[in-house]
């Protein structure tokens, strides 16, 4: 716990600090005023958090405060497509049957159902850079019609994130005016960048998300589709075109359920994993302790009243700086932050994981080379043998069908299976739209 005093403070510096710390509580920041009219705060240091539930309500706030936001936006999607959500009296989780689709973001359904499907995400994604690929999931199995399952995003790579760096083999990256600016080592940066792509967003709507349907979209950028998705997101889409690998981050954690399980034997038989692996399609790649973690960023909890503050106090005080900027509000809060001798990670959360997904041995050694795999060396997940794989791991089976676990845990996997498919079926047919958390009011701080 870091402990900050200040001992005088003008009513609109006091304003602005109130603010900030109210909307801030979540993450265990606070505020108090002092017999004397100073103010004490104490600053939470995310570090010292062990309880992984401590972030929850920071972002059950955070998601709500985005929904407000785009209330309309989603309002009028469930009104226009409301045909694409299940209907839970007919819902079948042993009929699903999901077909993959290449996003068009030229057209404006399409458009439309990812960024309903950002939204959607309890930790929602920023804008998307560079290019970007998308990939929608439908469930054409159910009675009624199509139903939406849910979707994948990609975007272009970070063109620098250490805890990826160091596991693909790049040196650091430095400007051309610094004397360890390396150009080959950027040019190799340069190659292996444009085989990689940020998967941004991977989730199932409910009810699928119950039946793990996260795990079987974050297949979809592996397949003959996905590589179909890449070659269209570029430029140049003749031959060259490899998709080695992908990186994700998770939101609430070091480790994602999504990212886990995914045994390349399974579902793609005659593929290897990339080595350190372990067999699985993803691994969470361990940082060293030279390496700063990446964390989770809760600015978003900050009411329009503090970033009005916070300009208020800027233009006041650096009226030449403030006049030259067109978008002054992070100038103004980084201004504000460091006059009050606050750490910009006052907003910082939970440690994220990085996760790298790829197949085939050589793949790790073709990114440190900046060369692409041989056109026969590109191995692919077959879409409907990855659906195979899921249906047998998630969704409900009859009791002759046999399970692929070890004999001494079949019926604990029956059981799972089980309670999973019932958990589905009974889904509040009420909780199915997102528009049901914009009815839920965060309690006054």
């Amino acid at each position: 716990m870091q402990r900050l005093r200040w001992v005088s403070l003008n009513p609109h510096w006091a304003e602005f600090v109130v603010a900030l710390f109210r909307d801030l509580k979540p993450l265990g920041h606070s505020l108090n005023r002092n017999p004397d009219g100073t103010l004490t705060a104490e600053i939470q240091l995310p570090a010292a958090i062990s309880d992984e539930h401590f972030w929850d309500d920071a972002y059950r706030a955070s998601h709500r405060r985005v929904l407000q936001v785009h209330r309309n936006q989603i309002l009028s999607f469930e009104n226009d497509y409301d045909h694409f959500f299940v209907d839970m009296a007919s819902f079948q989780p042993s009929a699903v049957r999901p077909v993959l689709e290449i996003a068009n973001f030229n057209n404006p359904d399409h458009s439309r159902i990812m960024e309903y499907l950002r939204l959607s995400q309890s930790v929602t994604s920023r804008q998307l850079v560079g290019r970007r690929m998308g990939l929608l999931i439908w469930d054409v199995g159910q009675t009624g019609g199509t139903r939406l399952f849910g979707g994948a995003i990609l975007a272009s790579a970070r063109f620098s994130q250490p805890i990826r760096d160091r596991r693909f083999g790049w040196a650091p990256d430095y400007p051309r005016t610094s004397r360890k600016h390396d150009p080959a080592a950027r040019a190799l940066r340069l190659l292996g960048l444009d085989r990689i792509m940020q998967l941004s967003i991977a989730c199932a709507v409910p009810p699928y998300n119950i039946l793990s349907g996260a795990w079987l979209t974050a297949i979809a950028p592996f397949t003959a589709t996905g590589l179909d998705a890449f070659k269209k997101s570029r430029r140049n889409s003749d031959g060259s075109a490899d998709l080695a690998a992908i990186v994700t981050t998770t939101g609430k954690g070091t480790s994602g359920s999504p990212f886990r399980g995914h045994r390349v034997h399974q579902i793609a038989p005659g593929s290897s994993a990339a080595p350190g692996a372990k067999g699985d399609l993803y691994t969470q790649i361990r940082r060293n302790e030279n390496i700063k973690p990446l964390r989770a960023s809760f600015k978003v909890l900050l009411n329009e009243d503090v970033w009005s503050l916070a300009r208020a106090i800027f233009r006041q005080e650096q009226p030449a700086r403030f006049a030259d900027l067109k978008s002054p509000e992070h100038a103004a809060m980084s201004f504000a932050l460091h006059r009050l001798g606050l750490p910009q990670t006052i907003f910082d959360g939970n440690e994220i994981g990085v996760h790298i997904g790829m197949l085939g041995e050589d793949t790790l050694d073709k990114l440190r080379a900046g060369l692409p795999r041989p056109l026969r060396e590109r191995p692919l997940i077959d879409w409907e043998r990855a659906v195979g794989v899921w249906s047998r791991r998630f969704l409900p089976a009859p009791e002759l069908v046999g399970e692929s676990v070890k004999e001494e845990h079949k019926d604990d996997h029956r059981t799972a299976r089980q309670g999973r498919n019932n958990r589905a079926r009974a889904f509040p047919a009420e909780r199915i739209r997102l528009s049901h958390l914009l009815t839920i009011v965060d309690p006054q701080p």
